[in-house]
């Protein structure tokens, strides 16, 4: 690496092969040293992924709804929302009730107090859907919600089944040679029984109720996630039953036993199943199989032992492990949806140019707020550190500014509970190595511009030059104990480096300012040491 480029930037050697990884250059050496720890828990991917999803704004439908309004009000209010969690709950307990007293066959034909319940509850959602239509600026948008297209298809199913096949058979009772008891009335009577039957979808609502459990999603996300390797133990399971049902029935044919528990194959793959596998009635089982074949007995204890005691339990560890992942992860985000939300929303409050994006003026005028502390703690942020890490994350120049997107990325690198990687040392010694070439520049340039006497070995300052003597002096003092400190830093660092990351790390040596090697400096500088020979000459 060598300095040279716009701006101060370090140029990078054509001769140093660079790779990229997550967008950051490393040296071929680290690159490589970063693949040796390349591989990460499933946990902490999945982790990662949430992080980088939620640093965008998440969806929500209440940003597709007008701002003003009656409808909308309704459709924002916490109220409405738990009184429609209240009424799915109820209307699924009815069910429940419906299906054990009801015998009526329609619901034109049913008692009063199943007629007015079931008209109450298609009020209800009718209302609670024309509410939400209502509050979409764009109606269209609705088309694009998921649980609103679910409801929509729930409401106008519950309407027929309701309202119109109830009108129907009013019009049809109503007509002069409207014979009830014809088998054409039958016939109707029983599709209207099976049209009854598809009331069942409404406990399809209930799925709503699971946004309010967080607890009941984990678990199904749980079984959705661990889907893969319940299926791979199960053919585990189901070859072992394979194998030990081909035994049983060669050892068991001409017996008693064998012609009831393994006269085939899919018999004594039944019997192994329930008896050696559910463990149902194991003790007369093993009795029926022992008082026979002693060989048998013993097989059957095997069979147990890998089916029952192995397999189900690895299945069982299998589902708690994926479980607990899944559990960390809805937690992980949660809590990171949370703060997101919040710093967004007191963002958008705070943008004085409405441009979309945080400056460093606007964020310490966050971490005014008490909420937005409390967020960052959720997270395991320390706001006191933060306001030390504002400089880092939004440089030293003035008027820098971040987008949220971007923001949030450095903000969640800054968490207490992060572990610290390889990357993380490779990218502190780019950082470091970039500062001290920088302030290595700095400084030559510094006291190139200072006027010197020719063929003075201590850069003495010209006399008359139009330059404080006391000055000039002060300034050589200052850089020499910068100098000095800086080597010892600079010292530690490449012991620091050696230590805990093996290999050539590439640190130049024209790094590492010695006020005593004058070689250094002058190769550094080549047009002042060939100026300084000839005056000596001279």
């Amino acid at each position: 690496m060598r300095s040279g480029g716009e701006h101060g930037t370090p140029v990078v050697d054509d001769e140093v092969q660079t790779s990229h990884l997550c967008g950051i250059e490393l040296d071929h050496e680290d690159a490589g040293l970063v693949g040796m720890f390349g591989a990460m828990d499933a946990a902490e991917t999945r982790k990662k992924k949430v992080r980088e999803a939620v640093a965008t704004k998440t969806y929500d439908v209440f940003d597709a709804y007008h701002e003003t309004g009656y409808a909308q009000a309704i459709a924002r209010s916490s109220l409405f929302e738990n009184v429609t969690l209240t009424v799915i709950a109820l209307n699924g307990i009815w069910i429940a009730y419906d299906t054990d007293t009801n015998e009526a066959s329609t619901l034109l034909e049913a008692d009063l107090q199943y007629q007015l319940a079931d008209n109450i509850f298609c009020v209800y959602f009718v209302f609670e859907w024309v509410v939400r239509f209502l509050s979409f600026r764009r109606k269209c948008d609705g088309m694009q919600d998921g649980w609103f297209c679910f409801d929509t298809f729930l409401v106008w199913f519950m309407i027929g089944e309701t309202w119109v096949v109830t009108l129907i058979q009013l019009a049809h009772v109503g007509q002069p040679n409207a014979q009830p008891q014809s088998t054409e009335s039958n016939d109707e009577a029983g599709i209207l029984g099976v049209l009854r039957l598809f009331r069942l979808l409404r406990l399809a609502r209930m799925a709503r109720m699971l946004r309010s459990m967080p607890e009941l999603m984990i678990l199904i996300k749980g079984m959705l996630a661990a889907m893969r390797s319940v299926f791979f133990v199960m053919c585990l399971l189901l070859i072992i039953m394979y194998v030990f049902a081909i035994i049983f029935t060669q050892l068991a044919k001409g017996t008693a036993m064998g012609a009831f528990y393994f006269p085939n194959i899919q018999h004594s793959m039944y019997s192994l199943l329930i008896y050696g596998t559910f463990l149902d009635n194991l003790a007369q089982f093993c009795d029926e199989i022992g008082a026979e074949s002693y060989v048998c007995l013993a097989l059957v204890f095997v069979f147990i032992l890998l089916a029952s005691c192995t397999v189900l339990n690895m299945l069982i560890g299998v589902l708690c492990e994926v479980v607990s992942a899944v559990a960390d992860t809805e937690k992980e985000e949660m809590n990171l949806l949370f703060v997101t939300d919040k710093l967004h929303n007191l963002l958008y409050n705070l943008d004085e140019n409405s441009d979309g994006h945080i400056s460093k003026e606007e964020f310490m005028a966050i971490l005014g707020f008490p909420e937005a502390v409390r967020a960052l703690e959720e997270v395991e942020i320390d706001p006191v550190a933060v306001v030390d890490f504002a400089e880092h994350i939004f440089g030293s120049g003035a008027g820098k500014t971040l987008s949220f997107q971007q923001f949030m990325e450095i903000l969640l690198n800054l968490r207490n509970t992060n572990i610290a990687t390889i990357k993380d040392l490779v990218d502190l010694k780019k950082h470091f190595v970039w500062h001290l070439e920088s302030l290595e520049r700095q400084i030559h340039g510094k006291k190139s511009s200072i006027p010197t006497v020719a063929g003075s070995e201590d850069h003495s300052p010209v006399p008359g030059a139009g330059v404080d003597a006391t000055v000039i002096k002060d300034l050589q003092a200052r850089t020499q104990s910068l100098e000095e400190s800086l080597n010892a830093i600079v010292q530690e660092f490449r012991i620091f480096v050696v230590k805990h990351i093996p290999g050539d790390h590439g640190l130049p040596r024209a790094t590492v300012l010695s006020p005593n090697n004058k070689s250094l400096r002058n190769a550094s500088q080549p047009g002042k040491q060939r100026t300084h020979s000839a005056s000596r000459q001279r």
